[in-house]
């Protein structure tokens, strides 16, 4: 072995090369990240011939790996013993015993270095044990490539080349962990989950190179495990009558039994699953507090007898065990002895957190206990109970852990601290020498949102992703030898609002990643940005995986994109235009030629009965569309006044008609089949974004990513099914290949022939790569191919043009929507992420004769409501076929430029607040906080509104002496504040106005 890196891992230094930012783009991104990687020139090409070798010990990574490229790449490959191993096209696993002993100094890294070398020819992984054998083939796995995806009856899968190979690429990894217990939770007493989850689970925590599984099995509303003397706690403890509905204390009750728990032979087929994972599962059996459970099933266990019951809704309850009834000890040595008996950890996790002690209080046993052995309080006699469970299990050879609470009242000698409350418990255990494991709520408790407002229930908090990635286990304020009594760090997932295993991988991933990281990987060069990178592959294996992973944004990395996108979100209201052919008509734009039973893709007039029919007199649309007064400059003067800050203009809708001048296809209104293409003006797309780009607006263009007149995505050679692609792009490359350059062209043309350009704004959002469908949505999951057009390599080229350009990639998560675009509707609360609501004017994105227009107040209304929550407002007008839109809409524009031009200052530049609304009140406030706009709507449609002599902010405390006024008015009104509300006080003289009166508070 090197000597240079045994001493870099001994001494735990890193070369910061390893971390900069100048280094090329690795070809593969791997979490955790190692130690150290150097890629190399060249591949190893794994395919049905190639061998793995390794001994009869490691056959635990070898069936690993064997599963799961059987499983994910359909292949399952030999094995052979190192006596027989080939001259090439193999995989070894090497034991070196002396890999850490030959490691200079005292103190050799925790268990499971290792050190993978790929080369063209043979991958070997070194280790001294086989975790880190283990280890290594973790990030094989990760070096395995994640693409193309294929979708098949047992879910998705990645194909091969046409030779059958998996190319990985030429690397030398040697890689370490930093901490011993890199451990992860998981509470089955609120929630019970079935053993095949639990496997799950253990498989998510090895392909994450974590190593102990803390399995939470009692609760007070359930007891989890087989207990042969006690047979009631699973016939009764096992069983809640129901279950609360909504947020503790909850709104009433589901009434349905929520019942389950794990046979002894189930335990004993967790625990060597794990084992073949290199993972110790440790049990907690909760005491003295969280026994209802317990107690309902014997209840002789509890201080007042009972009656009890498993409890139905969450918290913390007073009845506990009893301190003061020798049987109660006698039961719990009985419970430990078979849990002993299943689980072989050196650690059992005995709770010890949220006692309450007012049972014991008004217990005589209890207080008659406190007073035989001289306790001061029921603090140290909750120690005595723990001290006495210590030591009955330092007797059988195990060691105990337990929550913070243990420390009070006096630690037991030899115990392990899980500090939950904050680093605080830790510090105090690890200055006493005592071993720690870190896992405070603010840093890695799973159960909470992972964004504000979160439309999925959870218990509280806020704990992003960035937060879980910036943890440090270490605690400020340790010395060295302090420090190592800190053994690593876990996660816990508490499910009491997470009642089945799709809700426990949302609230896991991708946090779960973050912290394999930051347990495994060196502190030295963390970098949030550049994981974010490396997680944007991880997203594709939680889609291998089926994974249902919280979609978390990512932030454009290039600054002059992230720029562009503040100036974006500070103009907060846009105008949309669909405009083609489909107006001559007066339909939902092009979706009528496509083959689905929806009302919106609905044939009528005189060649509906004949689909062909229908399609070919729709393409000949072509020859009839002259919009002869076209005025672009008219709309832009319009949308000016209407007090509009950017412009998206339909390039190409789904049916391929370009309302600009391509050069890739004769379907496009420059064509000479096309009556409007002799006027001077006819290159549409390039005099809308001039006009609207001289009165200084940003300019997006919109375009379909499908495309139904494209030979090579609607191939004649089938018929249309629907929407997507009609032929398997995997069976028909090369006709894709072609669709992509056609893709990439078009797009390659409006960024260098058509000026500025501010937005790339793609619709048609299943066209898609496979591993970015989410299951859940149904028209997502109706997706039959992999529709991937190689968006990297389109944005790459797109930006190069237009440096700073806002990509919006609709529907598709990633690196490539830069934005969310909610259609047609207004979310319900702010969010955390640059969004956009696009809405119609009128009731079709498209013009329509005669269609009905939301009035100005309602416009008004939802601008105010969307900014609010700090969105912006993509306002869709319709051109009809001649060129100009209704008079209508004209109108709708007019009024509420005048109503923007005194309230504006409220909506431009603003951001959301707390609590963002309050009745029909709602919030903005400036960027840098020195003013808050507070927007009163009326109750009713009507364009004239009344304020009321007090308006009434709930969760609102205002700044003292702030003043408040109403814009347009120049009256100082009086306030006052009332606990957590804000009163402001409106004379008569101001109380009446148009659509929504702003109110400025500064």
């Amino acid at each position: 072995m090197n000597y240079q890196f045994r001493l870099l891992l001994a001494v735990g230094l890193l070369a910061p090369a390893l971390y900069s930012s100048a280094q090329p783009t690795p070809p593969v991104a791997i979490i955790p990240k190692p130690v150290s990687t150097q890629w190399q020139d060249g591949q190893f090409l794994l395919n049905s011939h190639t061998v793995l070798v390794a001994e009869d010990y490691d056959q635990p990574s070898v069936k690993f790996f064997n599963d799961y490229l059987q499983r994910l790449y359909g292949l399952r490959l030999a094995v052979a013993s190192p006596s027989k191993k080939p001259s090439g096209n193999y995989i070894l696993m090497n034991r070196l015993p002396t890999l850490r002993g030959d490691l200079p100094g005292n103190n050799p890294p925790p268990e499971g270095m290792y050190i993978l070398d790929a080369k063209p020819n043979s991958i070997t992984i070194t280790s001294d044990t086989g975790p880190g054998i283990f280890y290594g083939m973790q990030t094989l796995i990760q070096l395995l490539p994640v693409s193309p995806f294929e979708s098949t009856p047992n879910g998705p899968r990645i194909g091969h080349n046409k030779s059958g190979d998996l190319s990985i690429p030429a690397v030398r990894i040697e890689d370490k962990p930093r901490f011993a217990w890199r451990g992860l939770h998981l509470d089955v007493g609120r929630h019970f989950f079935p053993v095949d989850f639990v496997k799950r689970y253990l498989d998510f925590m090895a392909l994450h190179k974590l190593n102990y599984f803390h399995w939470h099995l009692t609760e007070d509303q359930g007891w989890r495990i087989e207990i042969k003397k006690y047979p009631l706690l699973t016939v009764t403890g096992s069983c809640r009558a129901g279950t609360i509905i909504g947020h503790n204390p909850g709104t009433g009750n589901d009434s349905t039994p929520h019942c389950g728990y794990y046979t002894q032979e189930q335990v004993k087929e967790v625990v060597k699953y794990a084992a073949d994972r290199y993972i110790t599962v440790i049990p907690e059996i909760e005491l003295p507090g969280h026994a209802s459970a317990a107690l309902a099933s014997y209840p002789n266990l509890g201080c007042t007898g009972g009656p009890y019951m498993v409890q139905q809704h969450w918290g913390v309850f007073r009845d506990v065990f009893c301190a003061g009834n020798d049987t109660v000890f006698q039961f719990l040595d009985d419970v430990l002895d078979e849990v002993m008996a299943l689980f072989p950890s050196g650690y059992i996790h005995i709770g010890g957190d949220e006692c309450p002690k007012d049972a014991w209080k008004a217990c005589p046993k209890c207080q008659r206990r406190k007073q035989q052995l001289g306790l001061k309080d029921e603090e140290e006699l909750q120690s005595y109970f723990v001290q006495r469970i210590e030591k009955y299990l330092n007797s059988k050879g195990r060691q105990i852990i337990g929550w913070d609470e243990i420390l009070e009242g006096g630690i037991a000698p030899n115990a392990t601290i899980m500090s939950w409350r904050g680093e605080k418990g830790g510090v105090t255990a690890a200055k006493q020498h005592h071993n720690v494991i870190m896992t405070p709520g603010q840093y890695v408790y799973f159960d909470h949102a992972q964004t504000h407002n979160d439309d999925t229930l959870t218990i509280g908090g806020y704990l992003p992703l960035e937060n879980v990635y910036k943890y440090e286990p270490v605690p400020a304020g340790l010395s060295a030898e302090e420090a190592k009594y800190i053994l690593g760090a876990q996660a816990n997932v508490w499910t009491e609002y997470m009642s089945n295993p799709r809700k426990v991988e949302y609230m896991l991933f991708p946090r779960l990643s973050a912290l394999a990281e930051v347990l495994w990987s060196p502190p030295q060069g963390r970098d949030y940005a550049e994981f974010q990178s490396r997680l944007a592959t991880q997203y594709k294996r939680y889609a291998l995986w089926q994974v249902n992973a919280y979609q978390v944004y990512f932030p454009p990395a290039d600054s002059l994109v992230r720029q562009k996108l503040t100036s974006w979100q500070d103009s907060k209201f846009g105008l949309l235009m669909h405009w083609g052919t489909y107006s001559q008509w007066g339909i939902v734009e092009s979706w009528s030629i496509c083959p689905e039973d929806e009302g919106w893709t609905q044939r009528h007039g005189p060649y509906s009965a004949d689909y062909h029919s229908y399609v070919q007199a729709y393409q000949n649309l072509q020859t009839t569309f002259n919009p002869t007064h076209f005025d672009p400059e008219k709309w832009a003067a319009a949308a000016k006044d209407a007090g509009m800050k950017y412009v998206v203009f339909t390039t190409k809708h789904h049916d391929g008609f370009c309302m600009f001048d391509t050069k890739q296809t004769d379907y496009k209104i420059t064509s000479t089949s096309c009556p409007f293409s002799s006027n001077p003006r006819s290159n549409v797309a390039k005099e809308v974004f001039s006009a609207f780009r001289s009165d200084g607006f940003l300019v997006g263009a919109y375009f379909s990513k499908p495309d139904w007149h494209s030979e090579d995505y609607w191939w004649h050679y089938f018929p249309p099914k629907d929407r997507n692609v009609n032929y398997d792009p995997a069976r028909y490359p090369e006709r894709w290949a072609a669709f992509k350059d056609y893709t990439y062209n078009q797009i390659g043309e409006l960024m260098t022939d058509y000026g500025r350009m501010d937005i790339l704004w793609l619709d048609g959002g299943w066209v898609r790569p496979l591993y970015t469908i989410d299951p859940a949505v149904d028209w997502e999951k109706s997706i039959p191919y992999d529709q991937d057009v190689d968006m990297p390599k389109i944005a790459a080229m797109a930006r190069s043009h237009q440096p700073g350009l806002i990509v919006v990639d609709r529907s598709v998560p990633g690196p490539y929507e830069n934005y969310t675009t909610p259609e047609q509707q207004v979310p319900t609360h702010a969010m955390d992420d640059p969004w956009e609501t696009c809405m119609t004017m009128g009731n079709s994105w498209s013009y329509v004769p005669n269609d009905h227009y939301k009035s100005a107040t309602q416009l008004i209304r939802l601008l105010v409501k969307i900014v609010s929550r700090g969105g912006n407002f993509l306002l869709n007008v319709g051109p009809s076929p001649d060129g100009d839109w209704d008079d209508t809409a004209y109108a709708r524009l007019k009024e509420i430029g005048a109503w923007i031009r005194v309230n504006g200052e409220g909506i431009y530049n603003s951001r959301p607040i707390f609590p963002w609304s309050s009745g029909n009140v709602y919030l903005t406030q400036t960027k840098d906080s020195s003013a808050i706009y507070a927007f009163f709507l009326g109750d009713n449609e009507e364009k004239d509104i009344a304020l009321p002599p007090e308006i009434t902010i709930e969760r609102f405390t205002a700044k003292p002496n702030s003043k408040v006024t109403i814009l347009g008015h120049d009256a100082v009104l009086k306030w006052r504040q009332e606990g957590r509300k804000m009163v402001i006080e409106v004379p008569p003289a101001v109380r009446n106005g148009e659509y929504a009166i702003a109110l400025r508070i500064k």
